[in-house]
């Protein structure tokens, strides 16, 4: 319920930020590419449900829950195989800890939702810098949502 409670919370502001932040979308892509790409791990979703409009993710390290993060839809439409949904994440961000242990789960929202349609199981990410890992997102409310690490 905390975790529910604090999702539906988490949508609503990256909601907001999403929409005060669209005129910044250029200079962030600047400083993501910017990023050394050596000197991170790279995620990439592939959304293939539909009526898909927000994905939050929580990110595992050595077992614990470690970080989250989201994408959407810069115009509030829903995702797509085609929308860019990337995350780097560099050496400060995993402080120290085992990158190889890295793992996340997905928690997709609708057009409008504050709570999320459902949560998938982690998904196990090997993790090394410099390498990127896409994973394959599918399903729907009624069957289910799958998260799969492509190799």
């Amino acid at each position: 319920m905390k975790k529910n409670l604090f999702r539906a919370a988490a949508a609503v502001a990256l909601s907001a930020a999403l929409l005060s932040l669209a005129g910044c979308q250029t200079a962030a892509k600047q400083a993501v590419q910017e990023l050394n790409a050596q000197d991170a791990v790279t995620i990439q979703l592939v959304c293939q449900s539909e009526d898909v409009y927000q994905i939050f993710y929580s990110t595992y390290l050595e077992g614990e829950e470690y970080g989250q993060g989201g994408w959407a839809d810069m115009d509030g439409k829903a995702l797509t195989p085609e929308t860019s949904l990337t995350a780097s994440f560099d050496k400060d961000y995993f402080d120290g800890k085992d990158l190889s242990t890295l793992s996340m789960d997905f928690s997709p929202y609708g057009e409008g939702d504050a709570v999320e349609l459902a949560t998938t199981e982690q998904v196990d990410i090997p993790a090394k810098y410099g390498e990127t890992y896409t994973i394959l997102f599918t399903g729907d409310e009624e069957s289910g949502f799958t998260a799969q690490l492509q190799e």
